[in-house]
């Protein structure tokens, strides 16, 4: 490579810290020990802070990787990427090992296989990974002023501009997933100009603001055939390595032209191919008219991946619909605890005050395998101060009316600014959310009360935390929270700023982030287990 292309190529790291511990040379300090001036130059880490060299980097495997590995990457890349091929071997076995396809032509980021060496390792340590930001114990990661996408060629952008198929303000990442080396981020169709509804990113940054890259490929992004991907809102990654996608089938949200222009329908991918091994197109009857399925979460018991099942809550016309994968059946529930409440429906976030209607919308499922014999699922409504839950053997039974006394009040309401958007629960017990109009993110531990004094809050900022929408957890085994503010109600109202950072990825450990707070389970006051007066009728 000339040195003028290479220099021009070449890019300050910012995520490589420095080496704390120099690499040794070819040859042994011992041999200048009679004169300290013929102490070798160390070439190799200086080429290593340039990123001319890299380390190899090891990673451990998780529990939940297949058994084949598709790639196989030489550390000095001389062995090619091999592309999968259907062939006769191959097709009708959905897991399958295969090659993944890489229609932009450059080295995949997002796929590999890793050693045991440093399973004790972080996954920052493992990967010499330094933030952009520190907020609290949140890290950033990405963050960007605009969307941009990695097009095939500058010409194929430059067409999509022309056509008005690809407008930059109007691009708005929401939901977010994260597994092992990758990142998924959505982008539903709030405004014409939004190509790519489901995008890929490596979890591993090469740079801060990237070009975002389409899963699993440009071919799945249309609205001309309803087959393909038309407006995603969320996704989530399951215990067996499978993708699954609700896509809401809505476009131009936020528009007069707003249409139900495909019907809801969830696609399961298989991660270790990116091939879709199922599909369930939901039925008329659960498409009520301005409905919007808006989030997702998978139940699986004892990483039984033909057991799994899907809640999807309908966010506008108040229901949740559950799929059954063995059998693909699926059925919809309803119950007045799925409404918004109208005492929430104002909202004020700094300068902005605005008013929504919105029901069911955060879920969040207890462990599985936890000292109760069933599973809990917590759910509350964004337009709302209340957290409820339903035991999920009752979502799990279908039915043909709902039993109303199956759900049930949690606790004590969060009070007035207690609007919340996402929740999950890790392996401990312990709750994560994020409260939208409070620019925070807060936790409970199961153990306790739900009441306000065993609400915590784990991070709060004006400027990296502006409407923290939505949060998953990963799957490592030192577990991170990863959290994706978007400044949605200013998108929505006033159109977003392009000389500041709008968008942001971030992550922090669970386990860090709540010792020594409420939510730790060392910690309780005196009045940590007090059962809180009925408020049932206050805010």
């Amino acid at each position: 490579m000339a040195v003028d292309n290479w220099f021009q190529n070449w890019h300050q790291p910012f995520v490589s810290i420095p080496y704390s511990h120099p690499l040794n040379y070819t040859r042994n300090h011992e041999d200048y020990s009679h004169d300290k001036s013929l102490s070798p130059v160390r070439l190799l880490p200086v080429l290593m802070s340039l990123n001319v060299l890299k380390p190899e980097r090891k990673s451990s495997r998780n529990k939940h990787q297949y058994s084949n590995t598709f790639f196989k990457v030489e550390p000095d890349l001389k062995e090619p990427y091999r592309h999968y091929q259907d062939n006769e071997e191959s097709s009708g076995d959905r897991f399958s090992s295969k090659y993944h396809p890489n229609p932009l032509g450059f080295p995949d980021p997002f796929h590999g296989r890793a050693n045991d060496d440093q399973k004790n390792q972080t996954y920052e340590e493992e990967h010499y990974l330094r933030p952009l930001e520190v907020t609290g114990p949140f890290k950033t990661w990405y963050r960007w002023k605009t969307i941009d996408f990695a097009y095939p060629s500058s010409w194929d952008r430059a067409r999509a501009i022309v056509k008005g198929d690809y407008i930059e303000e109007n691009n708005l990442p929401l939901g977010i997933e994260v597994y092992k080396n990758r990142v998924f981020i959505s982008l539903p169709k709030w405004k014409k100009g939004v190509p790519v509804t489901l995008a890929q990113l490596p979890r591993v940054p090469k740079e801060e603001s990237p070009a975002l890259i389409p899963f699993p490929n440009w071919d799945w992004h249309s609205e001309k055939n309803c087959d393909l991907m038309t407006s995603v809102f969320r996704m989530q990654v399951d215990t067996c390595g499978r993708l699954w996608v609700l896509d809401s089938g809505k476009i131009s949200i936020t528009t007069e032209e707003a249409t139900q222009h495909c019907p809801p329908k969830l696609l399961i991918f298989d991660l270790e191919t990116d091939q879709l091994i199922e599909k369930y197109i939901f039925r008329k009857e659960f498409i009520l008219q301005d409905g919007l399925y808006s989030n997702i979460i998978i139940d699986i018991r004892e990483d039984n991946c033909a057991d799994a099942y899907a809640y999807m809550s309908d966010v506008w016309r108040f229901g949740i619909v559950v799929y059954r994968l063995f059998d693909g059946k699926a059925w919809r529930i309803t119950d007045h605890l799925f409404y918004p409440d109208p005492l929430a429906a104002r909202y004020k976030l700094h300068h902005l005050e605005f008013y929504w209607m919105d029901g069911i919308f955060g879920m969040a499922l207890s462990p599985a395998g936890h000292a109760y014999e069933d599973r809990m699922l917590y759910f509350h409504s964004m337009s709302g101060y209340r957290e409820f839950y339903v035991k999920a053997s009752y979502l799990r039974e279908e039915k043909s009316k709902s039993d109303g006394n199956a759900f049930k009040v949690l606790g004590q309401s969060r009070g007035d600014q207690g609007h919340i958007s996402s929740s999950v629960m890790d392996d401990n017990g312990i709750m994560y959310f994020n409260l939208v109009t409070r620019d925070s993110m807060g936790c409970w531990d199961s153990r306790k009360p739900y009441k306000r004094a065993n609400l915590g809050i784990i991070a709060q900022s004006r400027d990296t935390l502006v409407f923290p929408n939505d949060l998953r957890l990963d799957q490592e085994k030192k577990q991170s929270m990863w959290v994706l503010t978007n400044r949605l109600p200013y998108y929505l109202m006033e159109g977003l700023d392009a000389s500041i950072y709008n968008f942001r990825v971030m992550s922090a450990y669970t386990d860090d982030s709540i010792r020594g707070g409420i939510c730790d389970p060392a910690i309780q006051n005196s009045d940590t287990f007090v059962e809180p007066l009925n408020d049932i009728h206050c805010d």
